[in-house]
């Protein structure tokens, strides 16, 4: 798989789109770090291979907290189910 060459050492800042159409996508992902987006390789994700164009933040900030919030909502009813589930033996 050919991912994008980096440029004096850096990874290509690429845009959402890009991302999107590019052939090496289906084995990539977006990851947020301290320094914004950027794409790893999901075997080696600390292999970053290009940042994202900081004008595509406002949407991936959307998804990010969106997948953040089900995840702590998944969280939350697995800990509930839990506690029922060990009531309910107690109980018998």
């Amino acid at each position: 798989m050919a991912y994008p060459e980096y440029i004096n050492n850096e990874p290509p800042v690429i845009t959402l789109q890009e991302y999107d159409n590019a052939e090496w996508a289906k084995t990539t992902c977006v990851d947020i770090t301290p320094n914004g987006y950027v794409v790893v390789i999901m075997e080696t994700p600390d292999k970053v291979i290009a940042k994202i164009d900081p004008k595509d933040n406002h949407i991936l900030d959307k998804i990010f907290s969106s997948a953040k919030e089900t995840h702590a909502k998944n969280l939350a009813e697995k800990a509930t189910l839990s506690s029922e589930a060990t009531l309910s033996s107690e109980a018998r």
